[in-house]
């Protein structure tokens, strides 16, 4: 499967040139949704989109008006825009499918079709498409531009943080940017809720890595990471007080032990790697982690030297067994969240004084 970046889709929309197919898709929703909205109005004008202009929903596509639209000459326009927005192919009967592959196939200069996904999973895991979704965005390939929109790294985001936040009148370090990306899981639509937030709050001056822990809402995962990192340096304070909220914010145990669980395994990785001799930036590359995650690796060099790593696999080992625990017994909220803080309270005596 091709997939082409923005930037050089947008070099081409500047030079004049247009793709008859875009298929978008990928985690970063936020990014999806505002780079479509561009390319729209760039290739359709506003005071050209009433005649020229058609959106159609992925769930229950009208298949007869999609051809009618895509059929249709330009009015007064250099070309007719139609956007499908949140197009998942198992909702779509293997006919309908079939005739959208054979539109999107033949195309005339003049027609361009945007197809995004904003509000739908089309994953069957964290990094692939189901399979009916990945033999139609192969298909898109051939015909058009596709495009991963995949999370970026904080270091990317936080450089994008400080712009949007200079540009409302504040400012902030490279790295209290970067600080902020990671609480938000590096997830664009949770980044602007928050700039929004801190511009209010900061009301011109410079935004601290306080002024983020006082009104962000902090992404789950970077709570299990200080979670992890808490239970292995046995700080009980901070763990019951930070589970006590989360409960009160609704989240399940369930979820918690998953978080905690992956930041664990981020932390195993790196004390291997680290004592193996090798960079954070190997174990990012061994074990395949997204742009969006390699700071969890690198966090992790920077705590782990000083745990042992008898610790790290008796606490990793208790939680494994709790996240079983809790998948295989009936419990409600109540119960999980004992049965969590039960197993913290061992994993406070694990590993005590071994290397």
């Amino acid at each position: 499967m091709a997939v082409s970046n923005t930037s050089n889709i947008t070099k081409d929309i500047k030079n004049g040139e247009a793709a008859s197919l875009y298929y978008f898709y990928g985690h970063d929703t936020a990014s999806i949704e505002s780079y479509t909205k561009w390319l729209i109005n760039k290739l359709c004008p506003k005071d050209a989109q009433f005649m020229n202009f058609h959106k159609f929903e992925g769930k229950g596509l009208d298949i007869p008006a999609l051809v009618d639209a895509c059929e249709a000459l330009p009015m007064f326009a250099e070309r007719v825009v139609i956007a499908i927005n949140d197009l998942r192919m198992e909702d779509i009967s293997k006919e309908d499918g079939d005739a959208l592959r054979k539109i999107v196939s033949n195309l005339s200069e003049t027609t361009t079709v945007i197809i995004y996904a904003t509000g739908v999973d089309l994953y069957k895991n964290k990094r692939n498409l189901t399979d009916k979704n990945k033999r139609f965005c192969d298909h898109c390939a051939k015909y058009g531009e596709v495009v991963d929109f995949a999370y970026k790294s904080a270091g990317e985001l936080g450089r994008s943080i400080a712009a949007a936040l200079q540009k409302n009148g504040c400012a902030i370090d490279k790295r209290t940017a970067e600080y902020l990306a990671e609480c938000c899981g590096c997830d664009s639509a949770y980044i602007k809720q928050e700039i929004d937030k801190l511009s209010a709050y900061a009301q011109g001056r410079s935004v601290t890595k306080e002024d983020i822990d006082t009104i962000c809402v902090k992404h789950i995962e970077s709570d299990g990471y200080e979670l992890a990192v808490n239970i292995l340096n046995n700080n009980a304070k901070y763990v019951y007080n930070r589970l006590s909220e989360l409960a009160k914010q609704d989240y399940d145990a369930y979820e918690i032990v998953s978080i905690i669980g992956f930041s664990l395994t981020d932390i195993y990785r790196a004390k291997l790697a680290r004592s193996s001799g090798l960079a954070a930036a190997d174990a990012c590359k061994d074990f395949g982690y997204a742009k969006n995650r390699e700071f969890a690796v690198k966090k992790a060099f920077q705590i782990c030297g000083s745990i042992s790593l008898t610790k790290i696999r008796e606490v990793l080992k208790i939680m494994s067994q709790t996240d079983l625990t809790m998948k295989t017994t009936s419990l409600d909220k109540k119960g999980a969240m004992l049965v969590l803080e039960q197993r913290v309270a061992e994993c406070f005596m694990a590993g005590n004084g071994r290397v």
